[in-house]
């Protein structure tokens, strides 16, 4: 069980796969959070985890107790041994199992406020257990197997081992319960949850997560993340998942997250806000194809009931955008209890373009949306603007002023979340604000304000265009989140100067106006001016600005945003972008992000990126089109099998319920077994995996030999396993085997009579026949000896 109250660990997560001399594979897992090492076996026969949670047989209070246990303190008894940093998933196909490790890992955010490390997968590997179950596959199944394993997934997932990620920051709810919209290998994990091991198979997102550290005008600097977690409801490649599907979730869905917090040193208040948005195709069933590799435009088409699914969606945002909290303090946003959800549509909608069809359904969907009167307090807006022709038409400085006038009142509508985390829950008593306490953090949070619905962007592809849009709508929350931090990245206020555009809050340090003089009141310790033109005096500076009013800088145009603003954080968040924009366009298209050259913008080569980016651009464009054409169809088969998805047509020969072996112990054999060379255990031998020195050999003159089993629990018993060997001569060998089970001794019944002859050695087959059974009988004729034999 993962214990969440364990004292930590004073080093990371370690992983030792141990496959020794007998081919029988052990995954040792220190966890970070636990102070023991567990030991997990893996089936010989079905590849099924084993994990029974005893101290000294598969619970250890070190990695070197562990292993020398397993090896019986000897290395030589090991075949080999992969050492990884955290366990990713494991799945049993076939004759033979995969157990996907994580060799090499980024720490790509470090210390999230409260405690609690992001870690970006660098480098994986699918380690390949050979199991004795010979499992008839076709070779298009054992192509699908080998596929998989080629997956490329390193620099494209992430998790968190102590925080629950998979919601806006501060989640909630502990890691034990993800939102599963996020979580990609929720399959692959389940053979750890089925031993009662949910903690030691970590929880895989898929997008990107990265920090940069900022300086601001003063002392005070910052961490921004940008956090982006794909959703798996609709998975798939570019011209195979767009639009709604069966699951009302859209193709190429993200939701985007930037946190910014100001770092402190132990037993201080760390202060952070948080600031979410959502990304993806149009939320209606369309699709769009392309006839060969040289189309220059796809063909795109709406399905007859294209709203089918749309209001399941935008429920499903309402519910996870509304601002549950009473308490938190949302005056800045002025919430009227109503969650808005802006849809900002980027496409282009001119005469004769071919995605004007999209735009006129999205459109009316929002029209139908709103008159059903089933969104509750959700409430939906429709934004449409023209990327590509605004672009064109007045340049891009004038396209980024364009869409922030758009952006501005939904932004300020919608605001975000403000907080400040506490690492005694005692400090908590004071909060005026939501708590929100779990066990995975010591202390808790104090929500000052909490957002209030979200924004969405889209193009076609939800890929270029909607990065770049996305960018330009997060730097304006992103300086007014550092504002409210007191991080101030004004230009002038690094100087000791007035704002130009009144951003800066604070005293302003140059000299007093003429007429004025400065004195100290020894009573109350401060300062006070004096007017000697008015003959008065003020306990303000005369200097001093009004107070900052709040998204100033919606209201500047391009020019003078670069000129008030510190530009290397502005910089800094849009390399962040251009890295995410890169690993969301990988994942969906297979290339990197186009048109990318407007977030370097506020660069001075700015030029020099435009020239480079047009080159560019024409190179993505032919190789997407390629790759789209060419692989997709393999990439949309590759993530429905890692996300365990139409396994009846990529796997077909996994069953539907996990596979147990029951003849071992506790199974024992009713009666002994008579042999040629004397046996102790009277053949019991028989049923283990373990190698063994003597094998059983069937007296010389018996016609027939009978094996009674008692299995360690009732089951259906589907397959049977038996390893046969000849005697003496090739010619020995059993001439029939007859298997008859049942629930009792009294009550057995036939339902395998074999010719051996005409089988090879080792004997495997299907028992088509489903009865509780505890109780199995072998009758074999003629002469002949056992190695090994299962019953699964």
């Amino acid at each position: 069980m993962f214990h969440s109250k364990s004292l930590p660990r004073p080093k990371d997560t370690s992983v030792v796969v141990v496959v020794l001399e007998t081919t029988e594979v052990y995954i040792v897992i220190s966890l970070s959070t636990r102070r023991d090492t567990q030991v997990v076996y893996v089936d010989p026969t079905t590849g099924a985890l084993r994990y029974l949670g005893k101290h000294g047989e598969d619970v250890f209070d070190s990695e070197a107790a562990a292993l020398n246990h397993i090896t019986n303190g000897s290395r030589v008894l090991s075949k080999s041994t992969t050492y990884a940093k955290a366990v990713l998933g494991y799945a049993v196909l076939g004759s033979h199992a995969l157990l996907l490790v994580a060799t090499q890992l980024s720490a790509s955010v470090p210390n999230l406020p409260g405690g609690g490390c992001i870690y970006t997968l660098a480098e994986s590997q699918w380690i390949k257990i050979q199991l004795q179950n010979p499992q008839p596959q076709g070779t298009g199944e054992q192509k699908n197997i080998r596929e998989l394993a080629n997956l490329d997934i390193d620099g494209k997932f992430f998790f968190c081992e102590t925080r629950d990620v998979t919601r806006p920051f501060p989640s909630p709810i502990t890691l034990r319960e993800p939102d599963e919209e996020f979580v990609w290998n929720e399959w692959l994990s389940k053979p750890f949850k089925d031993i009662g091991l949910p903690g030691h198979c970590v929880i895989l997102l898929q997008g990107f997560a990265e920090c940069r550290n900022f300086g601001g005008a003063g002392q005070q600097g910052g961490l921004v993340a940008l956090i982006a977690r794909r959703s798996r409801l609709h998975p798939g490649t570019r011209y195979l998942a767009r639009g709604l599907n069966a699951c009302s979730g859209t193709g190429n869905e993200v939701e985007c997250e930037q946190l910014v917090w100001v770092p402190r040193k132990g037993g201080q208040r760390i202060p952070f806000s948080s600031y979410i948005w959502r990304r993806g195709t149009i939320p209606i069933w369309w699709g769009a194809e392309i006839k060969n590799a040289v189309s220059v435009e796809a063909e795109i088409y709406v399905a007859n009931d294209p709203y089918n699914g749309s209001l399941q969606y935008y429920q499903r945002l309402g519910k996870r955008y509304g601002n549950k909290s009473s308490e938190a303090n949302v005056s800045r946003q002025k919430s009227s209890g109503r969650v808005p959800i802006i849809c900002v549509n980027l496409l282009r909608y001119g005469e004769g373009k071919t995605e004007s069809v999209l735009v006129d359904h999205f459109k009316e969907s929002i029209r139908y949306m709103n008159s059903t009167g089933k969104l509750g307090s959700t409430w939906i807006q429709l934004i449409n603007y023209d990327w590509h022709a605004t672009v064109k038409l007045k340049g891009q400085q004038q396209t980024v002023e364009g869409l922030w006038r758009h952006l501005k009142p939904p932004t300020m509508v919608i605001g975000f979340s403000e907080g400040n985390y506490y690492d005694a829950r005692q400090q908590l008593n004071e909060c005026k604000g939501s708590v929100i306490c779990n066990d995975d953090v010591n202390g808790g949070f104090c929500m000052e304000s909490i957002q209030n619905g979200v924004i969405r962007f889209n193009c076609a592809d939800s890929l270029d265009r909607t990065n770049a849009a996305s960018y330009f709508g997060a730097l304006q929350v992103f300086v007014e989140q550092c504002s409210r931090l007191s991080i101030s990245l004004d230009i002038d206020a690094m100087f000791g100067l007035s704002s130009r555009y009144s951003e800066y809050d604070g005293r302003n340090t140059r000299s007093l106006p003429p007429g004025w003089e400065e004195r100290f009141d020894s009573v109350t310790g401060k300062s006070f001016y004096i007017d000697h033109n008015t003959r008065t005096t003020t306990w303000e500076h005369p200097c001093q600005e009004a107070p900052q009013k709040p998204w100033k800088r919606f209201d500047m145009t391009f020019d003078q945003f670069k000129g008030s603003t510190m530009l290397a954080p502005v910089n800094q968040l849009a390399e962040l972008f251009l890295l995410a924009g890169d690993i969301h366009a990988t994942l969906y298209t297979g290339s990197k992000a186009m048109h990318s050259d407007i977030l370097n913008i506020f660069k001075e080569e700015t030029g020099k990126f435009s020239k480079f980016s047009a080159v560019e651009n024409v190179k993505i464009t032919v190789l997407r089109r390629y790759q789209n054409f060419m692989n997709d169809s393999s990439r949309q088969k590759q993530l429905e099998m890692f996300l365990g998805l139409r396994l009846y047509r990529h796997l077909p020969s996994i069953p539907m319920f996990p596979l147990k072996v029951l003849s071992r112990p506790s199974g024992c054999m009713l009666k002994p077994v008579p042999s040629i060379i004397p046996m102790a255990d009277g053949g019991s031998s028989l049923l283990s995996f373990k190698r063994k020195d003597l094998i059983w050999v069937c007296q010389q003159g018996a016609d027939y030999v009978e094996l009674f089993i008692y299995l360690g629990e009732p089951c259906h018993v589907c397959q049977l396993l038996l390893t046969v060997s000849h005697g003496a001569e090739d010619s020995s060998y059993p001439a029939t085997v007859d298997v008859r089970v049942g629930s009792s001794i009294d009550s057995l019944k036939l339902v395998v009579e074999v010719l051996v002859s005409i089988l090879p050695h080792r004997f495997y087959y299907n028992i088509l026949f489903f009865c509780s059974s505890c109780f199995v009988k072998f009758l074999c004729k003629y002469r002949f000896s056992f190695h090994t034999q299962d019953l699964v």
